[in-house]
């Protein structure tokens, strides 16, 4: 590579010199490390992008130039956008002594202070605005005015990774000397790159050599598209459940708060069911819900406790209530509508899907996620035989270490908290929620056998699996970990 005479590069610089894609500049230096001709050697170190091209205190300081040296106050904050901008451009100019303010009768003036250190503000943004400079390449001042232009957001550092292409004593003496590919001459001899019917057809061949292959040589990295990473995981799911015998479930996202809310036994005033936690659908209901059939037994269960055994809430259940229609806050409004449609004495089901709530937003809350959601159906059925589904189950995912933790549920009884230990953080995780359906889920519904329940969320399971511990990581679009996990996922199968 002629490029490489002027001496060493980076690998960016010698991309602008040769102007050859980067795919060619990549593969021409690997087979030019593995001829010991060059030697790579990666750095990393802190460059800084400038975000504006002037700070609100050079442009005060310029538009006061502009005016001879002296501009009245009022006029000058008309130039501004924004009061705000105003005020940091005084105290920013006041502190760096480059304005000063004079009252000459009822006029407020700015004037011009002291400009030692102008030029380097305006140099250092002029040579950043737009583009990364390596803060090696920063003179002492400079890296400290960067520091500060960081810690207020003027400028943003990021850690970069250079790649430094030297040549070695073997490619000098090589190509001071005759070799393979140079002439009598001195010019550089031509190689083809392939043989096609036509070179063979004209014989310009004749007088060329075929490039040399390195068969060892490493292949350029190829990221096929494929599934998303969340995507791959509820397939992963699905097969666990499938595999142990369960059916899935399917829905549409908006229900009656009647099966989200009412059928789990969770009372109207219930704070889960305000607007802080619910998206409702304004102004829209289902006219079609009857205080007749299951909806009786359920109102009657909420006021006294119909015939559970219970006492109820002990307040007045309203249908109007029940009638709102809201995206569903979890996928359990499917398997218990499915409970009522069926009557089965024995069922295993599950849904995947997603679910919504008005949450803010943090590293361990989304406002849409999915989860999955199952219930086993069938007589003599206890505690024991959800502890023991539940460790299978988990088992199957890659987690060994389940345990369940007493905890409070409106609509089972006993409630457990799913908890796994994770290898990762070395601390233990909530994973799910679980219980059996308490008789004022299951009796009105004409259910007389006892129900395991539990709903996990799939991203908090993600985040175990991949040692992740931001949820919006996973939605973030970040290419690089995308990738990672692809391979990763492709090695699993």
């Amino acid at each position: 590579m002629l490029a490489l005479k002027k001496g060493a590069l980076y690998f960016d610089a010698l991309v602008a010199e040769t102007e050859l894609k980067e795919d060619q500049i990549r593969r021409a230096l690997q087979w030019l490390s593995s001829k010991k001709f060059v030697e790579l050697v990666t750095e990393t170190g802190d460059r800084v992008t400038s975000l504006v091209e002037e700070t609100p205190e050079l442009e005060l300081v310029r538009r006061i130039q502009e005016a001879g040296g002296a501009l009245p106050l009022e006029e000058a904050k008309r130039t501004f956008a924004s009061s705000d901008e105003f005020s940091a451009a005084i105290g920013n100019a006041r502190a760096l002594g480059w304005v000063q303010i004079r009252t000459d009768g009822t006029v407020t003036r700015f004037v011009l202070g002291n400009l030692g250190d102008l030029e380097l503000h305006q140099n250092l943004l002029a040579r950043s605005f737009g583009k990364s400079v390596d803060i090696k390449s920063l003179g002492e001042k400079e890296r400290a005015l960067a520091d500060r232009y960081v810690e207020r957001g003027v400028m943003k550092k990021e850690r970069s990774r250079l790649v430094w292409v030297k040549p070695t004593q073997l490619w000098k003496s090589s190509a001071s000397g005759k070799n393979a590919s140079t002439r009598d001459s001195g010019e550089p001899q031509k190689l083809m790159e392939k043989l096609t019917p036509e070179i063979l057809a004209s014989r310009s061949w004749k007088g060329l050599r075929l490039r040399p292959l390195d068969v060892e040589a490493k292949a350029p990295r190829f990221f096929p598209g494929r599934r998303h990473p969340v995507r791959d995981f509820i397939n992963e799911v699905r097969e666990t459940y499938i595999s142990m015998g369960f059916t899935e479930l399917d829905g549409s996202s908006v229900h009656p708060a009647f099966w989200n809310f009412d059928a789990l036994f969770i009372p109207q005033d219930h704070p889960g069911r305000e607007m802080q936690d619910t998206f409702y659908l304004e102004g829209l209901e289902d006219k079609k819900l009857r205080r007749s059939g299951v909806v009786a037994n359920v109102a009657s269960t909420h006021e006294d406790g119909w015939r559970t055994g219970s006492r109820g809430w002990r307040y007045h259940w309203r249908i109007e209530e029940a009638r709102r229609l809201v995206l569903r806050t979890h996928n359990t409004v499917l398997t218990v509508k499915a409970l009522s449609e069926s009557k089965e004495k024995e069922a295993r089901v599950f849904a995947v899907s997603k679910v919504y709530r008005n949450e803010n937003l943090d590293y361990k809350h989304l406002a849409e996620f999915y989860q999955m959601d199952g219930i086993i159906v069938g007589e003599g059925l206890n505690v024991r035989h959800l502890m023991g589904f539940l460790q299978e189950f988990y088992k199957k995912l890659g987690m060994k270490d389940v345990k369940l933790w007493p905890t409070y549920f409106p609509y089972t009884e006993p409630s457990f908290e799913v908890v796994g230990y994770s290898d990762i953080t070395k601390s233990w995780i909530e994973l799910s929620g679980s219980g059996v359906f308490r008789p004022e889920v299951t009796l009105p519904l004409g259910v007389r056998v006892p129900v395991l329940a539990w709903g996990p969320g799939i991203e908090r399971l993600m985040l175990m699996r991949y040692g992740l511990d931001d949820m919006r990581a996973l939605y973030g679009g970040d290419l690089s970990w995308l990738r990672n996990r692809v391979e990763f996922a492709s090695s699993q199968n």
